[in-house]
Parts: structure tokens; C-alpha cells; sequence
């Protein structure tokens, strides 16, 4: 995910945050017109080789990912790695 955003940001002259809020944007929009794009309730996540990555997002994209990972069980931060993944799909 960090590579993803690095070169994105790089392409479009923007910062790495700027582009994640873009991307998130982008998958919000999709989940409300198709409604949730994963089974609820799905506990497994992969941590190993994750790092940690501080990026901003705005408090309405917080807002909503937060709602989104109350109804499924899904973890913010797995939300935000699956937006980038399927932007770049």
C-alpha cells in the first residue's frame, strides 16, 4: 500500500495524504451505490509485514469508514488497505 500511495502522489504532484483521501473518497462512493463489497463480520487481517502509516483523512471519511467497520466487524485500517487495492484494481 505505502508503494501504491508513494507513486500515485508522486504521479499526480499531490502528498501521500491528499491522495489517500481521494482514494477513500472514491471507494465510499462505490460502497454506497453497491452497499457493503465484503462479507461482515470477517475477523482474519494480516499482520505480518504491515507498518504503520500516518496519513491524514478527513473527519467525514472518518466518520464513514467507522460506520462501515461497526456494521462489518472490519477494522478501519483493513477498510483503508482494501480502498487503495481496488483503486489501483
Amino acid at each position: 500500500m505505502i508503494k501504491k500511495l508513494e507513486n500515485l502522489a508522486k504521479k499526480h504532484g499531490e502528498t501521500e495524504s491528499k491522495v489517500l483521501r481521494e482514494v477513500l473518497d472514491s471507494y465510499l462512493k462505490d460502497m454506497e451505490t453497491k452497499g457493503l463489497l465484503f462479507e461482515p463480520y470477517r475477523k482474519t487481517s494480516p499482520l505480518l509485514g504491515m507498518k504503520v502509516l500516518a496519513r491524514t483523512i478527513t473527519i467525514e471519511q472518518d466518520r464513514r469508514l467507522r460506520e462501515i467497520a461497526e456494521k462489518s466487524g472490519r477494522k478501519i485500517s483493513e477498510l483503508a488497505r482494501e480502498s487503495v487495492d481496488r483503486y489501483f484494481l
